[in-house]
């Protein structure tokens, strides 16, 4: 089984948007990607001393979507693939957390115009911090994978200006930095969190 860190601390985090980073990338259909960024998101982890029965829950903001080419994105969102009006957020929340030599899976359930699935995330670069002024953080990275057609996400226009259209899979990847809430160091929970 997999060890988290020497330095696990339980208790409840906020995620530092200003740290973190909501990436994904839309394949095409050919061999190429068309990456983006959502900028505006919001998201709490809670550690649990038994790491399985930790906690997340996250949500993005849709018009915040940036896909680094102010054309592309006039083009493709004002047909509103995501209907931001009538679902302005897409969120997440875990439903289990389990533990394996590769690190952390997350189930989760992804919503997104409303449809709600299933998705997991790998978890992996876990680590536990003090800065300067002794308060604590934990860093991460996930990824995951989702189908766009499985949440109704459609796109009526071509990606780019060969006219290749978006393919069904989106990669996400995901660069989270969370402040400690309650920074207690009695929190602490030393070797515990993985198991052998």
């Amino acid at each position: 089984m997999a060890r988290i860190s020497d330095e696990y601390i339980a208790g409840t985090w906020v995620v530092d948007p200003q740290e973190s980073a909501v990436k994904f990338s839309i394949s095409h259909l050919i061999f190429m990607k068309v990456p983006g960024v959502f900028t505006e998101f919001d998201g709490q982890i809670v550690t649990s001393p038994d790491v399985t029965e930790s906690s997340v829950k996250a949500s993005v903001q849709v018009s915040s979507m940036d896909t680094h080419n102010a054309r592309r994105d006039e083009r493709t969102l004002a047909k509103d693939p995501f209907d931001a009006e009538n679902h302005p957020a897409i969120t997440y929340g875990s439903t289990a957390i389990t533990l394996s030599n590769k690190g952390v899976r997350v189930d989760g359930t992804l919503t997104i115009r409303g449809v709600t699935r299933p998705v997991v995330l790998a978890v992996n670069q876990i680590r536990f911090e003090r800065d300067a002024n002794g308060r604590r953080d934990v860093r991460f990275r996930a990824t995951g994978q989702v189908n766009r057609q499985d949440f109704g996400v459609r796109f009526a226009v071509p990606l780019d200006r060969q006219g290749i259209l978006a393919g069904n899979r989106v990669d996400i990847e995901l660069d989270v930095s969370a402040r400690l809430l309650d920074n207690h160091d009695d929190d602490v929970v030393s070797n515990k969190a993985g198991g052998n």
